[in-house]
């Protein structure tokens, strides 16, 4: 893919998280449950549902508490949401012992990006995001902070719109 990518670093403190217990894709018109979404490889704590998102026919949903391949090292799952089927699970492809992948999650068109605000590539919890290509499961490219710092937890939350990727890193205080 020959799109570049641009992503901004924003610094700033969130309240409160209360991250969903359940993926579920509901009718608009008649109000019913459409699909429940389950992970092919559910477990016990894998906190799946705790980042979800969506665009057009495709949903993403995060399981920060997936084991694969250590404890709390994260995954998120893309499912087809007219059908309720799973398409790929996602996974960091230097996953760790928890980096809480999948805390967060957003997706734009053919592009989905992921949080590990725990990974350790920058010091302990510096944190990065990972930006994937929704046709294939394929990690496309591994965003870190050019200043990343211990603590930083850069991947705290995310978003992306086209080919602009937005990453957050709520405790960088390079200003104080």
């Amino acid at each position: 893919m020959t799109k570049r990518y641009l992503f901004l670093l924003l610094s700033f403190a969130i309240l409160s998280l209360a991250p969903s217990k359940t993926a579920q894709a509901d009718s608009q018109a008649l109000g019913d449950q459409l699909f429940k979404l389950t992970a092919s490889d559910a477990a016990s704590g894998d906190s799946f549902g705790s980042g979800v998102g969506l665009s057009g026919n495709i949903g993403i949903v995060g399981a920060q508490g997936d084991d694969d391949p250590g404890s709390n090292a994260g995954s998120a799952y893309l499912f087809d949401a007219t059908t309720g089927n799973q398409l790929f699970k996602l996974a960091a492809t230097d996953a760790q012992a928890g980096d809480v992948f999948g805390e967060v999650v957003a997706i734009d068109g053919n592009v989905a990006i992921v949080g590990a605000a725990q990974s350790d590539d920058a010091g302990s919890a510096s944190g990065s995001a990972y930006l994937f290509d929704v046709t294939t499961g394929n990690q496309l490219f591994k965003l870190t902070a050019s200043d990343a710092a211990a603590g930083d937890f850069f991947g705290i939350s995310v978003g992306i719109s086209g080919n602009v990727a937005i990453v957050g890193a709520w405790f960088d205080d390079d200003n104080g």
